[in-house]
């Protein structure tokens, strides 16, 4: 038998890269990440963790750490459309944060939420707690500083060429499997021949990230999330504490090399202010797709596979989910209870999510854009007349509505339903609405979330093998699955629950849960074949 230097190599160590080396360290897969820069990221990137991503991170146990490490639970997630930080707020529109979010899913309880609040965290706090989980972890072997050269597959596994960025020195790993988490520009995508789908260079953005003493100017009006206008670009206060980032634009007459990012935030804030330049960078909105996920021995996941225009915090969070995905079906098949339909199945299932997600972060920018068509040039007009013309504006903008936050749809909604590894009926409902999160156990779905009557959350049952919830435990006994999954060597835990606003909402006696918590299948008695059943759903 062949010797492995490890059995899977992941190619970049950033979030989704991360989160699949955690993963695999669950399954007891080890892996060799490797990531060209000698650190973790110095640009915070993404600036939202949304729910679906922490109920992940928590099947991961490295939610409470993120969000001790987020802008603390008590400060809003509002966003605010203003002339300038010294002239008008325009019209705001108001989310709670951590605290209040949890509150409100609670006393609800009707499973029309997330699991777990979003939390406001930059990459620049996130790479480094995940980082220290991999270190930790015996299954994990983290590198900085290589960056991937080239590959080579065979029947039986896959050489690379890795090479030191400080020494250049270079060298040989040999893996099972390779995944590229490598990021927009990815060398492995490249390597393989993959092509993007979509518009690429639709326009250039500057971000400028800095650190300011001065917290009183940037909450004029108390504390927010963003503070966006279409003539300066927006504003995100990434800690709710001290350090900002602007995402701005570079005019015709611009140049990166020579613009000075004091300047462009100056005019925005519309006064002077303390200012300590951390990063400034010019960088393209892309809306593009991978044509393909997978090439024999190799995947991709995150950046390189889906690139998106920041509206709506899709990025990141779309890679979280990938890295889940990818990461329980081929720690599935290695560890022998999962079949090659479940490796087929990453493509066929997470390529779908990519392409609605790259739709609705256009969508959410012909808004933003929308915005700006009905700005007015004299919004900082005096008197009653511009008094008049910016509650016109204010009316405009409300009708415009902000999705981009507000798309519980898109987040948690992203439907499985017609995979080769679900188990799908004909009259199974299929709520699509971008907006609204309708609850549904329809197989492909993720199922409603909510606290049973002693208070643990239902998220809490669901194990990182398949899990069987089974709310009729009087009448029906669960025994035949479970002796057909111990013939079939498919890890199976029986959750008895006696919960019947539970069971209102889940609307099945058997409701069978996906290792990456999504419903599998569903009935209201044990099936005849039940082995066919979990044949289909473990990819056998």
């Amino acid at each position: 038998m062949e010797d492995f230097d490890t059995t899977v190599l992941i190619v970049g160590g950033g979030p989704v890269g991360l989160t699949l080396s955690l993963v695999f360290a669950k399954y007891g897969v080890d892996c060799i990440v490797i990531e060209r820069n000698a650190s973790t990221t110095q640009h915070p990137k993404m600036d939202i963790t949304n729910g679906r991503s922490m109920e992940l991170f928590k099947r991961l146990g490295v939610a409470e750490k993120i969000n001790q490490t987020a802008v603390p639970g008590d400060i809003c997630h509002d966003v605010g459309w203003v002339s300038s930080l010294s002239g008008h707020q325009i019209y705001r529109f108001n989310y709670p944060g951590p605290d209040e979010a949890r509150a409100l899913y609670q006393k609800l309880n009707d499973g029309s939420q997330p699991m777990e609040p979003a939390v406001r965290i930059s990459q620049i706090l996130v790479e480094p707690l995940l980082r220290d989980e991999a270190l930790a972890s015996p299954h994990i072997d983290m590198r900085y500083g290589w960056k991937f050269i080239e590959l080579a597959q065979d029947e039986d596994g896959v050489t690379a060429q890795i090479e030191n960025t400080e020494t250049g020195e270079k060298r040989q790993i040999r893996s099972q499997y390779l995944a590229g988490c490598d990021g927009g520009n990815s060398r492995v995508r490249r390597e393989l021949g993959i092509g993007l789908s979509g518009a690429a260079k639709i326009r250039r953005r500057y971000s400028i990230h800095f650190r300011s003493d001065d917290k009183e100017i940037f909450e004029p009006w108390g504390p927010a999330w963003h503070y966006q206008s279409p003539v300066h670009g927006t504003l995100v206060n990434q800690d709710g504490k001290e350090r900002y980032t602007l995402h701005s634009f570079l005019t015709e007459d611009e140049d990166e090399a020579t613009v000075d990012p004091y300047d462009k935030v100056r005019p925005f804030v519309g006064q002077d202010f303390h200012f300590e330049l951390m990063q400034a960078i010019n960088w393209d909105n892309n809306l593009l797709v991978a044509d393909r996920y997978r090439d024999r021995r190799v995947f991709l996941a995150g950046d390189s596979t889906h690139q998106y225009i920041p509206t709506g915090g899709y990025g990141m969070n779309t890679g979280v989910g990938d890295a889940y995905d990818l990461g329980w079906k081929l720690s599935a098949y290695i560890n022998g209870w999962g079949g090659a339909g479940l490796l087929s199945a990453i493509e066929e299932e997470r390529r779908p999510v990519a392409l609605r997600n790259c739709d609705e972060a256009k969508r959410h920018t012909h808004a933003r854009l929308a915005v700006g068509e009905v700005w007015p040039e004299d919004i900082e007009k005096d008197g009653p007349e511009g008094d008049n013309l910016r509650a016109e504006l204010a009316t405009k903008i409300s009708e415009i509505g902000n999705a981009e936050n507000e798309s519980l749809g898109v987040e948690l909604g992203y439907s499985y339903a017609g995979s080769s590894i679900v188990c799908n009926e004909p009259d199974d409902e299929h709520p699509m609405d971008p907006l609204i999160y309708q609850p549904t156990t329809t197989p492909g779905y993720r199922p409603p979330a909510l606290y049973l009557a002693d208070g643990t959350p239902i998220f809490d049952l669901f194990g990182p093998e398949f899990t069987l919830l089974n709310f009729n435990s009087e009448t029906l006994h669960a025994g035949l699955i479970e002796r057909a999954a111990q013939v079939l060597g498919l890890p199976l835990k029986l959750e008895y629950l006696q919960d019947n606003h539970a069971r209102s909402i889940y609307a099945y006696d058997l409701v069978l849960i996906r290792p990456d918590q999504h419903v599998a299948w569903r009935g209201q008695e044990v099936p005849e074949n039940i082995s066919e059943i979990l044949k289909k759903v473990s990819g056998n």
